[in-house]
């Protein structure tokens, strides 16, 4: 007894044609809402939400009495129908057959099959048939934003179907009859410019010339009246055909552009759209025509720009809902962070990587510039009918890496700055909210119920807020969260703070002036408060980098900034970090310019810039030593700080306020206060370290080392330039990174301190050993050998003996290797760390040595601790060891499980390196699987990274890669050309040279292998 859910019209569900009783209205809500998710899980949070606008307490249980309930109404009729619960959520299963939405959308797509076979008969028929399925609106009686959606998305597709018929009956020679029945649409649906062109049709062809005219010119002047706009082109067009006498030719086809287009499951990964969007009207209509009126071969892009807070981000998600079913092949977001606070501006290079993973391009084949991305990104959209929404950019140089290279694509860009450079887009800047969208707008935050019997009350708080979004808001939910106030409560409140007069100036509809108010009516110590936390440097601040700017103790700065929380002078997104909105922050440092507080500004300054040099010190003490191992110097200590006991709660802590420091230290830097910008960059070191001397330490380093200049301080400048080499040593520039540490080293020797001066000859090593140059390297590692005899400084004297084990591995020398990790081992003064780095190179030893279970089992222990201690150079190397090792013992599918994640986690953290050894293990596994053109990608990758990145080592080992794929395909000739290449691009003294002389010495031979081909014999 198959059940048949019937949508298309009030909500109804028959089972063998007998209707089916749903219970009351939350029951049939729920059904309907579980329809539009079909298949696909809800959870219970979200299904809550939509059914409730204010959830009570016992919403969870209400919901699953309906769940019952509703199971119980469909009883057990159809086994095709199934309600099924999950951990989280539920879902319903059924047959799209089951649905009259499907049967409509069928039959509709069938029309279009037949008009193209010539068909026109069928086609109307199946028109037809369409339309008669429904019964009314959509979802007739039943609210709610996704309802609402659903049914006004169906609404419209019923209105494009029946707009195709009527074409269609015009085109086959109806004209006269057609009359009626367009002009009772088109009094439905004024601006609707296709019924419009479609009367226009049928009235000229049925001898009424002066009709179509009038029709013309009465919905041109009401587009010109509502909406500032003149109509389209298509029905410019008709108008001329009409006053030619040209309009009797044949109509144009049908647009199906209503039709479903999906071929196949597109992705999608648009936000939710905004449960309290309301109005935009006009500016939805301006974007919706900029995407049909531009020629069929350009690439349609919509710029959306204005102030912060006026509303981008949220016009943006609910235009790509609107329109998203007309892009069937994907709808991608991506935030650019251009102006989001703490945090990096998104790069084009990260911005591609994130696009083409989203759409289904496997990690080894993402290419590593940007360039290539770029070209892969437009390669992949090309022919596709897609979304791409680019929220928050910083500029057209952000933007224009991203944009695809063919037509078919909607580009959506939000960003506070007008992108004028980007060729061929359609700008749109928006301005404040008409009246009446803001109403809207108040009433949807606050809730209907609060605003009953005020209306006059609330336009006018809508005007007192300056039909800013972001001012409406803040109103609307300062009133929300104070159940006794009534909308005329907050209007007293708003005029107390200056009277209506203030906002009513030429300019006093801004949130500025609203602000300046606020402002006014703060306490003395209020107010001196407010404008010192705009001197901070950073995004947010918690409640103790505020107690430092404002001198106070703790508990009465928390005081304070919960007050000024509550006036909505400071906005909190995570618990216990503050910050200014921009508008805010602008006007406080305003009124800072018109105080005269010039002494206090600077204490504060001064405060806060001890306070993070403080606790940066403090809580690097808990990681790896860095480069500055004194207590810095600062005038005022924290009476309290954020206390961490731990590695990981270091980590939290200095993640949270890294932007905050690196802010910090580039201000003091710019603004003279030298001793600060130094030692702030210089204590930070162990935390730049983690993040692979990425982002803007190279600019970090060489501010302070200018500090440190500029003061006169040359061992503060020579740990400056010790960073700095380590940050330009990561930027693959080994010339000026050896510069740097040789002019370190001069200052270091003058200033007389030995240990800092071995710390900085063993990074001078490392250099050369990254540079390729292995004896080089080995002579500077011997040299802080001796300069380290009898220092206490064990890690460093252990780390001597680590790099110089991993010299002689690299060299074929394997039993020393591993003496000297061992003996590396056995020093005194590791931290974990410490010992997992060298287990690594132990485990790449007994590897190279061909003890593969043994070597495995290391990686295998050197993961699972790193995992632990979130050590992400750990698990990168340790998984990409384990492919290597996988794959010799012949488990290739763990290996490319290992490889994958090896590379994923390389690039997570930044490790070049082993991005390059994970990709050349994955070449080597998909070699030893047959799949040659895999293998050739991933080598191929290799090889461009290699040359881009100047790595000898890798691209010999790229050649290697190439001769084993050019011996599998019969070419011996070629693959004895790219090992000779090999052998002679390989460093001096690698034992990897020798893999490739074994196959050069008995090409002949099928049966030759070498470490990269071979299968393992287990000892």
């Amino acid at each position: 007894m198959p059940l048949e859910f019937r949508v298309l019209g009030p909500l109804e569900v028959y089972a063998s044609g007998e209707r089916v009783r749903i219970g009351g209205a939350r029951q049939q809500k729920l059904l309907a809402l579980l329809l539009l998710t079909r298949d696909h899980e809800v959870s219970v949070a979200r299904l809550i939400e939509m059914l409730w606008r204010d959830p009570p307490a016992s919403a969870r249980q209400q919901l699953h009495n309906a769940i019952g309930a509703l199971r119980r109404s469909l009883g057990d009729a159809d086994a095709e129908v199934r309600l099924i619960r999950s951990e989280t959520g539920y879902r319903l299963e059924l047959p799209a057959s089951a649905l009259d939405t499907h049967r409509f959308l069928s039959a509709v797509r069938d029309a279009k099959k037949s008009e193209e076979a010539g068909d026109p008969a069928r086609a109307s028929e199946l028109l037809q048939r369409a339309l008669d399925l429904w019964r009314g609106d959509a979802y007739s009686g039943l609210d709610g934003n996704a309802i609402r959606s659903a049914a006004a998305n169906l609404d419209e597709k019923r209105l494009g179907c029946v707009e195709d018929l009527l074409a269609f009956r015009l085109r086959c020679g109806e004209s006269a009859s057609l009359v009626g029945e367009l002009s009772q649409l088109v009094a439905e649906h004024p601006l609707r410019e296709s019924l419009r062109g479609t009367l226009m049709l049928a009235l000229h062809r049925s001898g009424r010339q002066a009709d179509a005219l009038a029709v013309y010119e009465e919905v041109r002047r009401l587009l010109a009246d509502e909406l500032g706009l003149d109509p389209g082109q298509r029905l410019r067009e008709i108008h001329l055909a009409v006053l030619s006498g040209t309009a009797d030719v044949p109509a144009e086809s049908v647009d199906f552009g209503t039709v479903d287009r999906r071929k196949g499951f597109g992705r999608s990964y648009l936000p939710h759209d905004t449960t309290s969007f309301s109005g935009r009207a006009i500016e939805l209509v301006a974007l919706v025509e900029g995407t049909k009126h531009v020629l069929p071969t350009a690439l349609v892009i919509s710029a959306i720009d204005g102030m912060g807070g006026v509303g981008k981000t949220t016009l943006a998600i609910h235009l790509a809902h609107q329109v998203a079913s007309d892009y069937p092949d994907g709808q991608y977001f991506i935030d650019l962070r251009g102006f989001s606070p703490g945090v990096d501006p998104v790069s084009p290079e990260q911005a591609l990587g994130m696009l083409l993973l989203d759409s289904g391009v496997a990690p080894e084949l993402v290419p590593a510039d940007v360039d290539r991305r770029s070209a892969l990104w437009r390669s992949h959209m090309a022919g596709q009918r897609a979304l791409l929404v680019l929220d928050n950019a910083v500029d057209a140089e952000q933007v224009t890496p991203l944009l695809p290279g063919t037509a078919g694509v909607l580009v959506v860009v939000t960003s506070r700055r007008k992108l004028t450079a980007l060729e061929g887009a359609t700008p749109l800047s928006l301005d404040v909210m008409t009246e009446e969208d803001g109403v809207s707008l108040f009433t949807a935050v606050v809730g209907a119920d609060r605003t009953k019997g005020e209306p006059e009350a609330v336009r006018a708080a809508v005007e007192l807020c300056g039909r800013l979004p972001l001012a409406i808001k803040i109103a609307a939910a300062r009133l929300k969260g104070r159940a006794t106030w009534k909308v005329a409560d907050l209007i007293d409140r708003l005029n107390t703070q200056k009277r209506r007069s203030l906002f009513l100036e030429a300019d006093g509809k801004s949130v500025m002036a609203v602000l300046r108010v606020s402002y006014r009516y703060l306490s003395k110590e209020h107010q001196l408060f407010f404008l010192l936390l705009s001197l901070h440097p950073g995004a947010d601040f918690d409640v103790h980098a505020a107690a430092a700017l404002g001198g106070l103790d703790i508990d009465e700065a928390a005081s304070t900034l919960e007050t000024l929380f509550d006036d909505n002078l400071l906005k909190q997104n995570v618990f216990g970090r503050y910050h200014f909105h921009d508008l805010v922050g602008d006007c406080a440092a305003q009124l800072l310019a018109e105080v005269d507080v010039e002494q206090e500004q600077r204490a504060a300054l001064h405060r806060v810039l001890d306070y993070y040099l403080h606790v940066v010190h403090t809580w690097c003490e808990h990681l790896d030593p860095g480069i500055y191992r004194d207590v810095p110097q600062i005038d005022h200590t924290p009476t309290e700080v954020l206390e961490v006991d731990s590695y990981e709660e270091a980590i939290s802590a200095l993640n949270a306020e890294f932007a905050n420091v690196t802010a910090a230290a580039f201000f003091a830097a710019q603004h003279g206060w030298h001793r600060h910008a130094w030692q702030l960059v210089c204590v930070l070191h162990p935390m730049l370290k983690l993040r692979n001397f990425g982002g803007k330490a190279h600019a970090l380093y060489a501010s302070a080392a200018e500090a440190a200049r500029s003061a006169g301080d040359e061992f503060g400048e020579s740990i400056s330039l010790q960073g700095l080499a380590a940050a330009c040593r990561v930027r693959r520039n080994v010339d000026e990174a050896a510069g740097h540490l040789s002019r370190a080293l001069e200052q270091m020797r003058r200033v007389g301190n030995a240990d800092r001066e071995a710390h900085q000859t063993v990074d001078l090593g490392n250099l050369m050993y990254r540079a390729e140059r292995l004896l080089e390297a080995r002579d500077h590692y011997t040299t802080a050998e001796k300069l380290l005899a009898g220092s206490d400084d064990n890690r460093l004297r252990s780390a001597v003996v680590n790099n110089l084990g991993v010299i002689s591995r690299e060299c074929g020398e394997h039993e020393q290797a591993l003496d000297h990790f061992r003996t590396a081992l056995a020093m005194p003064g590791h931290s974990l760390r410490d010992r997992l780095i060298t287990e690594v190179a132990i485990g790449v030893t007994l590897h190279h040595r061909r003890d593969h279970p043994a070597a495995l089992h290391m990686f295998e222990h050197v993961l699972s601790q790193s995992v632990k201690d979130g050590f992400g150079y750990g698990k990168a190397a340790a998984l990409t060891g384990m492919s290597a090792v996988s794959r010799q013992l012949g488990d290739l599918a763990a290996a490319v499980d290992h490889g994958r994640q090896g590379l994923k986690a390389a690039r997570e953290f930044g490790f070049r390196e082993l991005e390059f050894e994970a990709l050349a293990c994955l070449g080597e596994v998909f070699l030893a699987l047959g799949d040659l053109e895999r293998a050739d990608q991933v080598v191929a990758e290799v090889r461009e990274m290699s040359g881009r990145y100047r790595s000898r080592h890798y691209e010999a080992r790229a050649l290697e890669g190439l001769a084993h794929l050019s011996l599998a395909r019969g070419d011996r000739e070629t693959a004895a050309h790219q090992w000779r290449q090999a052998v002679a691009t390989y460093p001096e003294g690698l034992v990897h040279i020798t893999y490739a002389c074994a196959h050069l010495a008995s090409l002949d031979d099928p049966r030759t292998t070498c470490f990269r081909c071979e299968r393992a014999s287990v000892r």
